[in-house]
């Protein structure tokens, strides 16, 4: 099992991964995230995207050549302070396993390698808007509900 940064040669198994991943939570929670949906249009877009948007961060769990755990990571640099300490935060997103090797220490052990890498990369937050299945899993991990996010709607779903 190795980690290590995404790239590009993976967009294609990320985006396998994320439509298994979608295709799963509407089938265990109901939910409508690929109904009349184009799989290899969305493949095609998911790749397309991570071409073009280069603030995101991927780090993978790697074994035999097959990307098993993959989470996205977008530090945000926050506004210079008069005191010179300025810092980053940073926002964990699209946290995914395969299936079959889920419940074995695989994302806990990618979200600690991500955890050290903000850390020594000037985050000072780490923030995550997790599903309701995996809170208890982000507790375990360190993470805290403290703050209160406000959003504000601004396109309908």
């Amino acid at each position: 099992m190795k980690i290590r940064f995404g790239e590009e040669e993976d967009y294609s198994q990320l985006a396998e991964m994320k439509w298994s991943h979608l295709q799963e939570d509407d089938e265990e929670n109901e939910e409508n995230n690929i109904e009349g949906a184009d799989k290899d249009a969305f493949i095609s877009e998911f790749v397309s995207f991570l071409k073009s948007e280069n603030n995101y961060q991927i780090f993978v769990v790697e074994e035999r050549d097959e990307i098993i755990s993959a989470m996205f990571l977008y530090i945000i640099p926050k506004l210079p302070r008069p005191n010179g300490k300025s810092s980053r935060i940073a926002y964990l997103t699209n946290v995914f396993t395969r299936k079959e090797y889920r419940n074995q220490n695989i994302g806990t052990e990618l979200l600690s390698y991500i955890k050290e890498y903000s850390g020594n990369h000037g985050c000072e937050l780490l923030f995550v808007w997790p599903s309701e299945k995996s809170v208890k899993w982000y507790c375990k991990n360190g993470f805290t509900m403290v703050n209160e996010i406000m959003e504000c709607v601004l396109l309908p779903e």
